[in-house]
């Protein structure tokens, strides 16, 4: 051990005597008063030196300020130079000793002549010294020196005591428990009524609140009155028997506080008690009660069986069986046995036809520490159990299982009915797609939808993976994936979708399908999948293509004719002066051509209003003039007709003595659909503003006529001539107007 080891083990040692703390302690005091007599000097020291100051375990002759200090700075210390040699130090003239001439203990101690010899503690660990001091120049003799070391031996003695007095002492103040002694109080017949407390540490008033030097003195029943009935059967018993117990009481008088108090007998009539206040682990424990017999109430309401089981181990350990420690009333409605019966027995006990399987398995999970979840039946009841085991410790694991009998058979039987659903599916003509929510992953395809798409569909595992599906427009340019029905109903955009495509099979060739989805919902209306059917319109399409070609091939011809009309027309009519009527003639021929190519156009039988009115008007005035509003609707070749006459002649109207007549007026058109079912119809409203001031006709002619005549050709017309502008309300049936013939 090097010098730093050393110093620093010596330092530590001082520390835990204590001796720092009791800077001139009486009883060290008279020791040093015996020095300086013997030796006839002015002053005499018990010095314990540290790192960086010398502490006066005892002194006399010290002048003031360090006898009140009771200590120096290292500076001023000669007992460190007996430390560092571990040998006695004789000083005749500090002034010219090379050692300590310049130590300031000389100026201002006036430390002159100085003989020290070194003091340990009982365990030989070197503390200080023991020093005696002149004020002046003197030679030291052997006499001085032996009797020096003489009453060195004395002080270690005394230091030996001292430390160990100051162990005990030191450990009865720094008790966190609290601690008191006391002697027994008797009564006139010898019986011990009270008792009366000798001393207390300071724990004692942390833990009561009661001062010391207010119980020192005092009886238990001056200072605590409510505990004395609780605590004398205790203390008298251990006067009695000299055997120490544990006694458990609660001081109401200091807040209802419980405390557990070791007392045992230390005399004929004396006791010392260690206390500590256990207010917090009681209220824990009456928490913790609660707390079990909350969970015991809950653990004894759970629907499922639990079960908590201690395996069963031969000599040589292996796992033979297990013991039912702990049940619950679910258990035993679970499996029909009184849990009271169980407790305690093993499960071939309980259960004598009991599979073997139970057995190992629940010792696998003790033994690997981890979970089992099970499906089983128990053979000997015939049910079928679902549970999961858990380790609880190196012997026990715990089971929380349900019944799950009727459930496996809804589940054999639900098995059964996919079965024959599948098959369903299967030969049924139409091809069917079921995806799941929300990736949108085909889960399901037919037999007749993958004849159909010439590839396996199920190998779309997303929404993202639908690109395999490769199609094509009406007009020919690539369908976005994006835009078939699965993909919409998973977008949420719809929950009913429809897409009609031209399909490119894997091996190059192409068919018309008719691809329609619905939403799959579940009970809380949240998307859970859709349904796609998937027809084959290859056969309609070409019926439709043929149609388009008549119908077209017809509408070239009625296009000739009504020209044919309109040559003649001009013809005939060349005499007549009036040509502004023959120019009327022939605009309303051009309205009812834009009308037959706006049929022909979208579906042949069927037009949208809002196509054939901006066709019919874009002859008469910039679109921009006009304000077109409502909803989609279709009306038919009749309805068409007569609403294209009816715009043409309004439109007409207003460019000559209304609206368009200026550069600031304009024409809102609006309708919509009012009614149910077959009363449905059809209401549409012109609405002249910012045109000239508007005033009835003075007579009227076709045109008033084909007003009169209204959508359908039976009336229901409303005509209005403002001065703010003319408004004209029409209605028809929506039976009427969709008539395809």
């Amino acid at each position: 051990m090097n010098a730093e080891e050393l110093a620093a083990q010596r330092i530590a040692a001082i520390r835990r005597s204590g001796l720092l703390d009791k800077a001139g302690n009486e009883q060290f005091g008279h020791l040093t008063e015996h020095v300086r007599v013997a030796l006839g000097v002015p002053v005499a020291i018990i010095s314990i030196v540290d790192e960086k100051r010398q502490v006066f375990a005892g002194h006399c002759g010290l002048p003031e300020p360090w006898a009140s200090l009771g200590e120096t700075p290292i500076t001023h210390s000669f007992c460190q130079h007996v430390v560092s040699t571990n040998a006695v130090l004789t000083i005749e003239d500090a002034r010219i000793h090379h050692l300590v001439r310049d130590n300031r203990a000389i100026a201002d101690l006036g430390v002159v002549a100085y003989l020290g010899v070194p003091i340990c503690l009982p365990d030989g660990q070197l503390i200080g010294a023991l020093a005696a001091i002149d004020t002046k120049p003197r030679v030291w003799v052997d006499r001085d020196r032996h009797a020096l070391e003489t009453l060195a031996n004395v002080v270690e003695k005394q230091i030996e005591v001292g430390v160990s007095e100051l162990m005990y002492r030191s450990l009865f103040h720094d008790m966190q428990e609290g601690y008191y002694v006391a002697s027994a109080v008797r009564d006139a017949t010898g019986d011990i009524v009270d008792i009366r407390f000798e001393d207390v540490n300071p724990a004692f008033q942390r833990l009561t609140g009661m001062a010391p030097n207010t119980v020192r003195g005092a009886t238990l029943s001056q200072v605590a009155p409510g505990v004395l009935d609780d605590m004398m059967p205790a203390y008298r018993t251990v006067f009695e028997h000299g055997e120490p117990i544990v006694h458990l009481n609660r001081a109401t008088e200091i807040g209802g506080k419980w405390f557990e108090n070791r007392i045992r007998r230390i005399g004929a009539d004396q006791i010392a008690s260690v206390f500590s206040d256990v207010t917090a682990r009681k209220q824990a424990e009456e928490r913790l009660q609660k707390s079990e017999a909350h969970w015991r109430g809950l653990f004894e309401q759970l629907e499922e069986g639990f079960i908590l089981g201690e395996l069963i181990r031969r000599s040589d350990g292996e796992v033979i069986d297990w013991r039912y420690v702990e049940v619950n009333r679910a258990w035993g409605d679970l499996v029909g046995v009184a849990p009271s019966s169980a407790v305690g027995r093993t499960v071939r006990d309980v259960f004598a036809g009991a599979e073997d399987a139970w057995i190992p398995a629940f010792a696998e999970v003790v033994r690997s520490g981890e979970p089992l979840v099970f499906v089983r039946q128990v053979g000997e009841t015939g049910r079928w159990y679902e549970g999961h085991a858990q380790p609880l410790d190196q012997e026990r694991f715990v089971v929380l299982f349900v019944e799950v009998t009727e459930r496996l058979k809804l589940e054999a039987e639900l098995r059964d009915q996919q079965r024959q659903l599948s098959t369903i599916i299967d030969t049924m003509p139409v091809g069917v797609l079921l995806a799941e929510a929300p990736t949108g992953r085909i889960i399901l395809q037919n037999e007749r939808s993958q004849q159909l798409l010439g590839h396996d569909a199920t190998a779309a595992r997303s929404v993202e993976d639908y690109d395999i599906f490769v199609a094509t427009n009406h007009d020919g340019s690539p369908f976005d994936p994006r835009h078939y029905p699965l993909a919409r109903i998973m977008a949420r955009e719809c929950d009913r979708a429809k897409a009609e495509v031209l399909y490119h099979r894997p091996d190059g060739s192409k068919t018309w399908l008719s691809i329609v989805g619905e939403a799959i919902k579940d009970l809380s209306g949240e998307l859970s999948g859709a349904v796609v059917a998937v027809t084959d319109i290859s056969d309609r399409k070409v019926v439709e293509a043929e149609k388009e070609l008549i119908n077209r091939e017809m509408a070239h011809r009625l296009k000739n004719m009504l020209a044919m009309v309109q040559a003649i027309a001009t013809q005939t009519l060349r005499p007549v002066t009036e040509q502004a009527h023959v120019r009327t003639f022939e605009k309303r021929l051009h309205a009812l051509s834009r009308a037959h190519d706006v049929l022909l156009h979208d579906n042949h039988d069927s037009a949208p209003i809002q196509a054939i009115m901006a066709t019919t008007l874009e002859s008469v005035a910039p679109a921009e003039r006009f304000d077109l509003r409502g909803p989609r609707t279709i009306v038919g070749p009749k309805g068409a007709l007569s609403l294209a006459l009816l715009l043409h002649e309004l439109g007409t109207n207003a460019v000559k003595y209304g609206a368009l007549s200026n550069e600031h007026g304009r024409v809102a058109i609006d309708w919509l659909i009012e009614g149910k079912g077959p009363e449905r119809s059809l209401h549409v409203t012109w609405q002249e503003t910012n045109g000239p001031s508007v005033t009835p006709p003075e007579r009227k002619g076709f045109g008033s006529k084909l007003l009169r005549m209204g959508l359908a050709g039976s009336g229901g017309t409303d005509v209005d001539y403002a001065p703010s502008g003319l408004v004209v309300k029409m209605q028809a049936l929506l039976t009427q107007l969709q008539q395809t013939e």
